[in-house]
């Protein structure tokens, strides 16, 4: 009898210990960068195009990537589930107003226990295997648990500040790593739109490129 309640209590224990811990949904203010590898690219710190800048600031959200057509910011409402695109066009300036999340990948990504810990900027991560159900592929990828993933856009449902991923991106797997962190206070402005931009919608963005 005690050596099956011994059993019952390991057996406890053991699921606790690699079940997941639930999503943080504390808000944060600060900035993050995160360095971007992939077979298209060689990760040179000099070249901006290697990086992701993230500014978070309670529920808004700003995103900049440096693409070979120029940089783009990515703004977002949290809550509201809000978003725009900033781009200069030449010609003018834009403000993409986009619908960012939907139901159609909410079981998109299926996460499970992985032991152990990664340092990633100098903050202890932990290890998540996360399957992309969308291509049949699993990862070891890298979580913080202090920051909530609603600062970030990628793996939806992870429980914590993404710091070490995978997205397919244009028919290749592309590597996003933490490579800096920091908790200040942020000028709200980094959130608005400025007045030299006009927003449109998607459809109307399309036309005006067509054009």
């Amino acid at each position: 009898m005690k050596k099956a309640l011994f059993l019952i209590v390991i057996s406890l224990v053991f699921l606790y210990s690699c079940s997941l811990p639930k999503i943080n949904t504390a808000d944060f203010e600060g900035k993050f960068v995160y360095m971007i590898h992939s077979n298209a690219n060689t990760p040179d710190s000099s070249d901006s195009i290697n990086y992701q800048v993230v500014y978070a600031q309670n529920n808004m959200l700003r995103i900049e990537s440096y693409t070979p057509i120029g940089k783009q910011i990515y703004i977002k409402h949290i809550p509201k589930n809000r978003a725009y695109i900033l781009m200069d066009l030449g010609f003018q300036k834009v403000a993409i107003q986009t619908i960012p999340d939907t139901t159609l990948d909410d079981h998109r990504y299926k996460f499970s226990f992985a032991p152990g810990k990664r340092d990633f900027a100098n903050i202890i991560s932990n290890n998540i295997k996360v399957k992309d159900n969308e291509y049949d592929t699993t990862f070891i990828m890298n979580y913080y648990k202090d920051i909530s993933p609603k600062y970030s856009t990628a793996i939806k449902g992870i429980p914590g500040l993404p710091v070490n991923y995978y997205l397919y991106v244009e028919g290749i797997w592309v590597n996003y790593q933490l490579v800096s962190l920091e908790k200040k206070a942020l000028n709200h402005d980094l959130f608005g739109i400025p007045s030299e931009y006009k927003i449109v919608s998607l459809d109307e963005f399309i036309e005006m490129i067509k054009d």
